[in-house]
């Protein structure tokens, strides 16, 4: 059996944060944290990195917006020019909504896949599943959970951590 961590159970969300605000300060940095719902401050307290989700959906939206804008302009002035009522073949004022719509197009496109990337989507097996208490039917708990490949993990040393953090449940997680 190999180790993949530690989990611990804790009845609400401010358990489950000041526990990993412990956890961290003993020097421990792998871990994670499952709830039913997003907990204030947690991300931050285990270490995740900042998302660059942004820059993506804003490219996304760049691409889409110059994908149309350039498609019309191909369009009109190169495939098909037609002078009609003596404007310019690039009248732009009338380009901008479909280029605008497009950027929004291309900005959703790119903020779901982008987030299928992120999440590492589809994942049908992790880990933590194997844990016994990692349920749903054992009741909407918290969840810490410290890696075993972290540098100051000791399974005897990480579980009295856990059990004097006020855990309802530990349980070792077998990978």
């Amino acid at each position: 059996m190999t180790l993949y961590g530690i989990i611990a159970s804790f009845p609400d969300a401010d358990r489950l944060a000041d526990a990993a605000k412990a956890m961290r300060k003993r020097g421990y940095c792998r871990m994670d944290g499952f709830s039913l719902y997003p907990v204030p401050d947690l991300a931050e307290i285990l270490g995740m990195p900042k998302t660059r989700m942004p820059l993506v959906v804003l490219a996304g939206a760049v691409v889409g917006a110059a994908f149309a804008y350039g498609l019309i302009l191909y369009s009109v002035e190169v495939d098909y020019p037609i002078n009609v009522g003596g404007r310019p073949l690039h009248s732009w004022p009338a380009y901008i909504v479909i280029a605008f719509e497009a950027a929004i197009l291309g900005a959703a496109v790119a903020g779901f896949i982008g987030m299928f990337v992120a999440n590492g989507l589809p994942r049908y097996y992790h880990p933590v599943f194997n844990a016994p208490i990692f349920s749903f039917a054992e009741g909407g708990n918290f969840y810490l959970l410290v890696r075993a490949d972290d540098p100051k993990f000791s399974k005897p040393a990480t579980r009295a951590q856990l059990e004097r953090l006020g855990a309802d449940q530990i349980s070792e997680v077998e990978a």
